[in-house]
């Protein structure tokens, strides 16, 4: 059986600014080794891309044997034009088993929390 957890790190995106966060997938397999492979979609006024607008993307997380777990992260990208809010990322993730066939899909998905940087305090 195959699980999966989402957690964010740093907890906060700042809104208005160039600034960027990982999206970690933390794939625990109990059964026999799979290759894993996740979906990221997240919405349009976040990137997967620092330069560009990217909203679609495909992680190799790799190969996981039997009671292993394993993480692997994925960078979020706010800009000038990021407003504070709570935005949906959506994963979907693939287990192949050792022919090549989709042994487990599992969707998930988490909204990452956006908010205007606060000024600093002296």
């Amino acid at each position: 059986m195959i699980t999966l957890e989402l957690k964010t790190h740093p907890d906060v995106l700042f809104a208005y600014t160039n600034h960027n966060i990982d999206l970690i997938l933390r794939v625990e397999n109990k059964d026999e080794i799979s290759w894993v492979e996740a979906d990221v979609s997240i919405p349009n006024k976040i990137s997967l891309s620092p330069t560009n607008s990217l909203d679609k993307g495909r992680v190799r997380v790799g190969i996981v044997n039997k009671d292993e777990s394993m993480e692997k992260g994925v960078k979020l990208y706010a800009s000038p034009y990021t407003n504070p809010q709570m935005y949906r990322c959506k994963i979907i993730l693939y287990a192949y088993n050792k022919d090549g066939t989709i042994e487990t899909r599992i969707e998930k998905a988490m909204d990452v929390r956006c908010e205007p940087k606060k000024k600093e305090v002296i």
